[in-house]
């Protein structure tokens, strides 16, 4: 089995991180305004005969692997891989990402790769494919792999 999911990232056009609670109480009336743009976030599941988990990431060029899902170490490298992988308890499987976004240029890069890193994992392993729960499964990943409150509005353009 092979499972192929991808996000756009975005561009803010106003309100930048005013959607992030309690900053938008501040502020009658806050909107953020964003739009999905063509850069993407990539990510490929393959289904692995034996036992054991790999974890890549093409563009940084890191890999982990683990023997079971419970293995992989959150505090090790590529913590957002790892986190979603946990939290879906995937087994078996080979995951290949690539983000077209540079780390750090502010366009919610890693947003798109929790969101489709999401997805897939939902797929693979029958949880739910509602956006909202998708939504809040990324937000929350990705909020303890940053340390940093996120909004909603880097990962609804991804959605």
């Amino acid at each position: 089995m092979r499972i192929a999911a991808s996000a756009p990232t975005r561009i803010d056009l106003a309100g930048g991180t005013l959607d992030i609670w309690p900053l938008y109480l501040f502020h009658d009336g806050a909107a953020t305004l964003n739009a999905a743009i063509s850069l993407r976030a990539q990510v490929n599941v393959e289904a692995r005969g034996d036992e054991g988990i790999e974890l890549r990431s093409l563009d940084t060029a890191r890999e982990v692997s683990a023997r079971v899902w419970s293995d992989l170490d959150p505090a090790g490298q590529l913590p957002l891989l790892v986190r979603a992988a946990r939290h879906y308890q995937v087994q078996r499987v080979s995951v290949t990402t690539r983000a077209e976004s540079p780390a750090g240029a502010g366009i919610a890069g890693s947003s798109a790769l929790t969101i489709a890193l999401c997805g897939a994992f939902a797929r693979l392993t029958g949880a739910s494919m509602n956006p909202s729960d998708l939504l809040q499964v990324a937000m929350n990943i990705e909020c303890q792999t940053i340390r940093v409150p996120t909004g909603v509005q880097d990962y609804r353009p991804a959605m």
